[in-house]
């Protein structure tokens, strides 16, 4: 696939996965991760991991309000955006944690801060927890991580898994209308989908037409969604909320208030869980907050880098407060 943004351009990373598209910004200056340049190591590494049926280019804004101040790594997971399907043909969990490992060794840049949304954020969990020596930061944007009382609107999808009838009903909707289908989008994971720009409304449509060209896109987003699922249902010490225990760097967790397929309650089981978290909540917010509000979304995390460097040379007598973030 074509490169569509010439103001986040990317390359083709090699992984045990096959071939990763990932986007890089670099000290306010977008350059492709495979060209040959100088990296400022004043700028903090961070790697961006997008949600189920999402793409790289839904971190575009939030790493342009960043600026100078990031060295980006925006990636499509193996089978999306311009990523082609995994070599070996597994979209588990874990082969999602495999790519995002592979692209932060790529990089050159670790330890990390890890950011992921939705789905992402289950990956980005499992990275920390089992990765711990690649991870700076993690912080999480409505992360899928399993909850007992699923939002009707998250049962909804999981339509998409009937065998059959759910490959067709994913087929039938990304070779659909692509309006319609960005208006059904943006009313599921958006809190007021009518504050929605021309310009994002615009890409969306050119991105659903894009994946309907695609002839792995059902596939890979059904076998992702099964991955998801069978994560939920995991047992032993691989059990997500058992590995945010694990994670022993600070973390961030973004909660929107109007999220209809992420409960914003969670914020309190992931202050149980995480070690050393911070939670965040955004009203008006939906599942996708980086979208939806960049320019929150940045100042959350450009805040969040800063204790995160803070805590790495502590001063005589500073502790950790918890909930010190909380809103």
């Amino acid at each position: 696939m074509d490169d569509v943004s010439p103001e986040f351009p990317g390359a083709a990373v090699p992984t045990s996965c096959g071939a990763v598209f990932v986007r890089h910004h670099e000290s306010g200056a977008a350059v492709p991760l495979s060209s040959k340049h100088t990296v400022d190591t004043a700028a903090q590494p961070v790697v961006f991991v997008h949600g189920l049926g999402g793409e790289s280019l839904d971190w575009a804004d939030v790493v342009s309000e960043l600026g100078a101040e990031v060295d980006a790594y925006a990636l499509d997971l193996p089978g999306f955006g311009a990523s082609p399907p995994p070599s070996d043909h597994d979209a588990s969990l874990d082969a999602h944690v495999r790519a995002v490992v592979d692209v932060i060794d790529a990089s050159g840049r670790a330890p990390v801060h890890l950011v992921g949304n939705s789905l992402g954020g289950a990956i980005a969990t499992r990275v920390a927890a089992e990765h711990p020596n690649r991870v700076r930061s993690l912080a999480l944007i409505s992360p899928a991580l399993p909850d007992l009382r699923p939002r009707l609107w998250s049962w909804q999808l999981l339509v998409a898994l009937i065998p059959g009838l759910g490959s067709r009903i994913v087929q039938q909707a990304l070779q659909g209308n692509p309006e319609r289908m960005a208006r059904r989008v943006f009313w599921l994971c958006y809190g007021n989908p009518s504050s929605v720009s021309d310009r994002r409304r615009i890409e969306l449509v050119e991105a659903t037409r894009r994946r309907a060209e695609l002839v792995h896109s059902a596939s890979t987003y059904q076998a992702s969604l099964r991955a998801l699922v069978s994560a939920y249902l995991q047992r032993g010490d691989r059990r997500l909320w058992r590995q945010a225990e694990q994670v022993v760097v600070r973390t961030m967790v973004i909660y929107g208030g109007r999220d209809k397929l992420v409960d914003p309650r969670m914020a309190a089981r992931a202050r149980r869980t995480f070690p050393d978290v911070q939670t965040l909540l955004m009203p008006d917010a939906g599942h996708v907050a980086q979208l939806e509000y960049p320019q929150r979304v940045a100042n959350a995390l450009r805040d969040f880098f800063v204790s995160v460097d803070q805590l790495r040379t502590p001063t005589p007598g500073s502790g950790n407060d918890r909930t010190a973030w909380d809103r």
